[in-house]
């Protein structure tokens, strides 16, 4: 027999996180029998659904809980428009806020589609950026693996600890990314025209001064490195993805990764520490953030998740 399911009145938070106010509002569902069917938190400001969390129950105990939405928008806060950085509060003071309510709760699943535009201001101007519906790019470009390439981990994994779920899978995901960046076995035997072939692009579709760039790096990760920001969309846009879907393979997966809550005091490391194992040191440098706006696709219309990328 099927349970008839309604929605309680929400119950509306504000909460100050640093500079801003939010609200929080907390949706639950019970069913006829009175049990908890599915809670929802969501936290927004003038615009109230600016990311989401959904919490599903059994027998009245929370079993799983998801972001299956979120988004930047000025008008995430109450008080003050949300700058670059916010989106890394506003998540962070939901997730604190959910695991207030719910203690139990240690996890929070997501998929990492992030992207970001990496459309040059003309091509933005000729396809009409101002009249593109929310939620979509001119040149979308996986912020994962841009993440990965120029800061070896991805920017979940760098302000919320990220993991896959499966901690064998995480491990060799890991080593794979240290064997791509920072052998120079790798780069060595790998010359530019095998890179070419890789990327699968002709001499004449790529930049010049990529080829000086590739030749002067000891690893792929000084390469990555040695591209000017100024130019990095730009000259890595058309073959970040099919380089890194090459040496990745299959370690890496958008699915399965979890939050752990709650999460660790503090701001998370804004440096990156370049430490290879055997003892050979590379230097620590701060963690790269890409301009511009950043989207999370996923297959589900309304689930577009766009946040910014920088925590300032």
């Amino acid at each position: 027999m099927c349970c008839i399911y309604y929605l309680m009145n929400p119950i509306v938070t504000i909460v100050d996180a640093g500079k801003y106010k939010f609200q929080i509002i907390d949706n639950t569902s019970p069913s006829s029998d009175g049990n908890i069917y599915s809670r929802n938190f969501k936290i927004g400001g003038k615009y109230a659904d600016c990311v989401s969390v959904s919490i599903k129950y059994q027998n009245n105990q929370p079993i799983s809980a998801k972001i299956p939405h979120a988004m930047h928008d000025e008008d995430c806060a109450l008080n003050i428009p949300l700058e670059r950085g916010g989106s890394v509060i506003m998540i962070k003071t939901l997730l604190e806020h959910v695991h207030q309510q719910i203690p139990t709760l240690t996890e929070v699943e997501f998929e990492d589609e992030s992207h970001i535009e990496c459309a040059t201001k003309d091509e933005i101007d000729t396809k009409g950026s101002k009249n593109r519906k929310r939620g979509t790019l001119v040149t979308p470009t996986p912020l994962y693996y841009f993440s990965i390439a120029f800061n070896g981990l991805t920017w979940y994994e760098k302000h919320f600890q990220a993991k896959l779920k499966d901690p064998r899978k995480y491990e060799i995901y890991r080593e794979k990314v240290e064997q791509i960046l920072y052998s120079p076995e790798l780069k060595t035997n790998t010359t530019y025209r095998m890179f070419l072939e890789v990327i699968e692009l002709t001499p004449e579709k790529v930049a010049d001064k990529l080829e000086e760039y590739y030749n002067k790096s000891d690893t792929f990760g000084m390469f990555f490195q040695s591209i000017p920001k100024t130019d990095l969309c730009n000259l890595v846009r058309d073959w970040i993805t099919t380089f890194m879907d090459y040496y990745l393979q299959d370690t890496f997966s958008n699915k399965g990764w979890i939050i752990h809550i709650p999460l660790p005091n503090g701001n998370s490391n804004e440096s990156v520490k370049l430490e290879k194992k055997g003892g050979n040191k590379r230097k620590t440098r701060k963690y790269y953030c890409p301009k511009g706006k950043i989207l999370h696709f996923t297959h589900k219309p309304g689930y577009d998740l766009g946040v910014d990328p920088c925590a300032v």
